[in-house]
């Protein structure tokens, strides 16, 4: 065993740059292992050896007697002791928690504080290989995200040090060999027996049958955990740079990606694109499992059907508009833009951003942009108006014989049909549509060399219209 361990620690450098190690020290066979080899091999790794023990409180003078163990076998070596009562029950209850997923959370928030202000230290738990293959099994069986680790990292990193295991290379058995070997007698965890929890199960009724059929499975897991990590992380940096070239909008609460990009992609980096995208939206509360939710963006993005929304877990939206789609935490908004008069010179604001008008002088007119439009103003019929688009609603446009219809432009132009009531309008007096900003004018008004005054009118979107729309397409870059 003890070659094994030191092949395993120099392999994985886990000692690197490290002078001090805290071992977490249950009292049980694993632990009292991992101290003793440390103990006995701190002189040859140049390291100090200190322990660590946290009093889970759930088998009342069984809990105890194993803290008192520790201590008396810390004081027998002379090794530096720490520990804390943590209160298991009451942070499962607070929390919505197991017990066993509380009491890893209450026992790594302590390891870390242990290592506070202490650079070159770290700790040290005694994760054995045997537990390495029930925690790959465990994950695969629960069904949670493909995409995350499945097993034990050899190192782990807390906010102030890492924890590191030693004993990932070698089995339970060699475990308890060692310790009958150099005479140590651990205490016994009666919990350990009870089929209540599936750790349990799957060590009492699975590893069996799987040593059975190989007995060096632990080997084998080990390998297959480190070669599938370090393969997601090469495909999750690439999934980041893909990402970042194919959003075109994002915030805290929303991304705004593009379908056809999107679909340019492998589908295993698309499923490691959406991945990323769910996680950034979700943060610390994301769902335990997201397998399902990528599938859904997926078939979502496949449809190629202009406008489809899909609801995911925990209050995400997911909906196409044409070419892109967008993930949000807010519900898609049905914005209508009401009837307002537009006052002449002046300024008005609408749903989607502010209309200026002015008037020019023929010889001082500008080249004309997207998202302004210049009126022979003695050709117009007053009051202006600025309104939504409604049924029927048509436009002489510049460039066409006769005129067209603006839900057919609107169609023309992919603009998402849950925003066409929000795009603003000019009419004139008379109802009829001037202006279609960025997407068409009407030539009714159009300047000729018999204008003698000219009325400028410019739009200038906000945010509310910038959420639907890829703006370099629309405002040619302007905004």
């Amino acid at each position: 065993m003890n070659q094994d361990v030191h092949n395993f620690i120099a392999q994985h450098e886990l000692l690197k740059g490290v002078d001090t190690v805290i071992v977490a020290t249950s009292g049980g066979p694993d632990s009292m292992a991992l101290l003793f080899y440390l103990w006995e091999m701190r002189k040859p790794y140049n390291i100090r050896i200190e322990a660590a023990h946290a009093n889970h409180q759930l088998r009342g003078q069984e809990s105890d007697s194993d803290e008192q163990y520790v201590a008396d076998f810390c004081g027998e070596y002379g090794i530096p002791f720490h520990t804390t009562k943590l209160d298991i029950v009451g942070f499962a209850t607070k929390n919505g928690l197991g017990t066993q997923a509380a009491a890893s959370q209450l026992r790594y928030q302590w390891f870390d504080e242990l290592l506070k202000g202490r650079p070159n230290s770290c700790l040290a738990t005694a994760h054995h290989g045997d537990d390495q293959t029930e925690t790959i099994f465990m994950t695969m069986v629960r069904g949670v995200n493909l995409l995350k680790e499945t097993g034990i990292n050899e190192k782990r990193f807390l906010e102030n040090g890492f924890v590191i295991r030693p004993f990932l290379g070698i089995t339970k058995e060699e475990i308890e060999h060692y310790c009958s070997r150099v005479g140590l007698f651990p205490r016994s965890d009666t919990s350990n027996s009870s089929m209540k929890y599936t750790r349990n199960r799957f060590r009492h009724h699975l590893m069996p049958f799987i040593k059975k059929e190989n007995p060096s499975i632990h080997t084998h897991m080990q390998r297959y955990h480190e070669w599938q990590r370090d393969d997601q992380q090469f495909l999750m940096e690439l999934a980041e740079e893909a990402l970042e070239g194919i959003t075109l909008q994002k915030s805290e609460q929303s991304i705004t990606i593009s379908i056809e990009a999107i679909e340019r992609l492998r589908f295993p980096l698309q499923r490691r694109v959406i991945h990323l995208i769910l996680r950034y939206l979700y943060g610390k509360n994301s769902p335990s499992s997201t397998s399902i939710h990528i599938e859904q963006v997926q078939r979502l993005l496949n449809r190629h059907e202009p406008s489809k929304e899909l609801h995911l877990a925990n209050g995400l939206f997911a909906y196409l508009s044409y070419d892109c789609c967008h993930f949000s935490l807010k519900p898609p908004k049905r914005i209508q833009q009401p009837h307002v008069d537009l006052s002449v010179p002046g300024e008005v604001d609408v749903a989607t951003g502010r209309f200026t008008s002015y008037y020019l002088e023929t010889s001082d007119i500008p080249k004309e942009q997207k998202y302004m439009t210049f009126l022979d103003a003695d050709k117009l019929i007053f009051p202006l108006s600025i309104r939504g688009v409604l049924p029927g609603d048509r436009i002489t446009g510049r460039g066409m014989t006769g005129s067209k219809k603006v839900s057919r432009l609107f169609i023309d132009k992919k603009v998402d049909a849950s925003f066409r009531g929000a795009w603003p309008l000019l009419t004139d007096g008379d109802g009829e549509v001037l202006w279609v900003p960025f997407l068409h004018r009407s030539k009714s008004t159009d300047i000729t060399d018999k204008t003698k005054r000219v009325l400028v009118l410019v739009f200038t979107p906000n945010d509310e219209f910038f959420l639907f729309h890829d703006y370099k397409s629309i405002t040619g870059g302007a905004f």
